[in-house]
C-alpha cells in the first residue's frame, strides 16, 4: 500500500514542480502536468487492480527518455523527470498490501499458559 500512495505523491510532485520550480516554458509545464494527472489516476486504479501497478512503468520509461527526445531547455525539467521517472520505475512492480493484513487479518490466537 505504501508503494501506491509513493507513486501517488510522484504525480502530485509532477502537477506541483512547474509551480514550485518555476518552469518558464509552457510546453514542460503541460507535459508535467498531464504526466502527473495520469500517474495519480492510475496510481489510484492500481489500488483496486494490483496489476495495473506494472502499467506505471510506462509513464517512467517516457519520463527518463522526454528531456533527450523532446529538448527541453530548462535543465531543472530535466532533474525532475529523470528523478519521478526512476522512481515510477523502481515502485511499480512493487506489490501492495491489503490493509487486513496489515490489520492482522491473518491473525494467529495466542494461548494462555495453563
Amino acid at each position: 500500500m505504501g508503494a501506491r500512495w509513493a507513486t501517488f505523491g510522484v504525480g502530485l510532485a509532477l502537477i506541483l514542480a512547474p509551480l514550485a520550480l518555476g518552469y518558464d516554458a509552457l510546453g514542460p509545464v503541460l507535459h508535467e502536468v498531464a504526466l502527473g494527472l495520469f500517474v495519480c489516476v492510475a496510481t489510484l486504479a492500481a489500488l483496486e487492480w494490483p496489476a495495473a501497478r506494472f502499467g506505471l512503468a510506462a509513464p517512467g520509461a517516457w519520463l527518463l527518455l522526454a528531456p533527450r527526445l523532446l529538448g527541453w531547455q530548462q535543465p531543472v525539467v530535466g532533474l525532475v523527470e529523470l528523478c519521478a521517472g526512476g522512481l515510477l520505475l523502481l515502485l511499480a512492480p512493487v506489490p501492495s498490501v491489503s490493509l487486513s493484513a496489515l490489520r492482522g487479518g491473518g491473525r494467529v490466537q495466542a494461548r494462555m499458559p495453563a
